[in-house]
């Protein structure tokens, strides 16, 4: 199975950097501009079948993707294991209060990556149960893509997961193989 792992389009809270989490915030304009200009990162791709977080940010960004691709009569169907991590009594602050409260372990309020990565993962191996032989798209967030991809040792680098990033991974019922990453 082919993975098309995509990071939402822009919000008023990623260009203030403010930690959204389970916050649902939609795209701003650039964001909007982004997820249109995303659908180009398809090309080439047939998608089979399309699943979001239930995020209005992501939902969006995935519509906008497959409308303006080959891939426009695609219904999008939302999934929550796929929702960003949850930052508790974090969500909407800087990220400067973020890292603070990280060094003081005054986190208790936060989803643990663990869970984050074991929900990301048993969504996957479900799909792939049923699109072993396809290509998905799945657009979801930042946190929980690095995560994921971290908890199964495919992060190459420290680079932030940037809008509408690409990160295509194939699966093959044994190893989650990374094909292109923040592309």
């Amino acid at each position: 199975m082919k993975i098309l792992m995509v990071r939402h389009g822009e919000t008023d809270y990623n260009k203030n950097r403010l930690i959204q989490g389970n916050t649902d915030i939609p795209l701003n304009e650039t964001g909007i501009t982004q997820a249109v200009a995303a659908a180009k990162k398809l090309e080439g791709y047939k998608i089979d079948a399309a699943y979001s977080s239930p995020m209005e940010r992501a939902y969006d960004t995935c519509r906008y993707m497959l409308d303006n691709s080959n891939n426009e009569n695609i219904s999008i169907e939302k999934d929550k294991r796929i929702i960003e991590k949850f930052y508790g009594k974090f969500e909407g602050a800087t990220f400067e209060e973020w890292h603070k409260g990280q060094a003081e372990n005054d986190i208790s309020t936060v989803e643990l990556d663990t869970s984050v990565a074991g929900r990301v993962e048993q969504f996957l191996l479900e799909k792939y149960e049923k699109h072993k032989d396809e290509t998905i798209l799945v657009v979801c967030h930042g946190a929980c893509t690095r995560i994921f991809l971290e908890s199964k040792n495919l992060r190459p680098n420290n680079d932030y997961i940037v809008n509408t990033s690409l990160n295509e991974i194939d699966y093959d019922g044994n190893t989650f193989t990374l094909l292109k990453y923040n592309a």
